[in-house]
């Protein structure tokens, strides 16, 4: 496609501006990586995880609990991929199921102070067509987890309960 802008923009204020990808985090760099709310049947879904989600370090509040915790489907994209590529292709490939629609509810911007990393999250509520099941997909779900909004659990690797709760109420009424 040719770039038929009729400008060319100058950074002057460390406008978000992105090279190449690479294989690591760079201190001060940039990161996308999209959070996806399960959902089968109007319940939410989570995944029991020994090792977390794929491709990320297990958290701190996992590693102390002394078993498997859950998580929802959290990755990066592929560079290039549309968004509808990288929801049907993390699912798939995290939870072996379908989707069926998503929706964007909601986008977090934030710095991590001990990297520098600035992180863009995406929040994505995710309907699937089929609930998934315990199997290796990415890595080993020993179970599948529904609720709905009223009896969360208390077991998921990077959020606190009630952080949880207010996330999941926003993202039902976008």
């Amino acid at each position: 496609m040719a770039n038929n802008k009729p400008f060319k923009y100058h950074w002057t204020r460390k406008e978000a501006n992105f090279g190449p990808p690479i294989e690591g985090e760079v201190k001060g760099g940039m990161h996308i990586s999209i959070e996806n709310f399960l959902m089968f049947d109007g319940k939410f879904v989570a995944l029991r995880r020994p090792e977390a989600n794929p491709q990320h370090e297990i958290p701190a509040k996992a590693q102390k609990a002394g078993k498997a915790l859950l998580y929802f489907v959290h990755n990066l994209p592929i560079w290039g991929e549309t968004l509808d590529e990288y929801v049907r292709r993390i699912v798939m490939e995290s939870a072996g199921v379908k989707v069926k629609d998503y929706k964007v509810v909601d986008l977090n911007m934030e710095l991590y102070e001990d990297t520098q990393q600035w992180a863009w999250t995406p929040y994505i509520l995710v309907e699937l067509e089929s609930l998934p099941k315990p199997g290796v997909h990415g890595n080993e779900i020993t179970e599948v987890v529904t609720f709905d909004i009223d009896t969360v659990p208390d077991e998921f690797g990077w959020w606190e309960k009630d952080e949880l709760e207010e996330c999941l109420r926003s993202a039902l009424k976008r």
